[in-house]
């Protein structure tokens, strides 16, 4: 008797990431830590499982016990193969640093 494979069934990895502002930080600069720690984030996702055909990668700022949403980077695995640069995949929620007090 054959044994009948089980299919692989790819994937979207969803994944928040929480970062808080630093006493003082421009939100300029915090924004480009976020899109630092952003990058890993992706990379790590793709790299700890093949069946991840998609990263769906949230930013939540934190300043002063306020939460919200500061970036946001959806990217296929080819799409990041081809173009490793989260500014480019990024979207910016633009109203987070006005919600933050910054």
């Amino acid at each position: 008797m054959l044994a009948t494979p089980q299919t692989a069934q790819a994937y979207v990895a969803y994944h928040s990431l929480f970062l808080s502002r630093d006493r003082g930080e421009p939100y300029e600069n915090f924004l480009r830590r976020a899109e630092i720690i952003a990058r890993a984030g992706v990379q790590r996702s793709f790299d700890a499982d093949l069946l991840v055909t998609e990263v769906d990668l949230v930013v939540v700022a934190e300043n002063q016990g306020i939460s919200l949403p500061a970036m946001d980077v959806r990217v296929t695995r080819n799409q990041w193969r081809n173009n490793p640069d989260v500014q480019y995949w990024a979207t910016y929620y633009e109203s987070a640093a006005n919600l933050l007090g910054l």
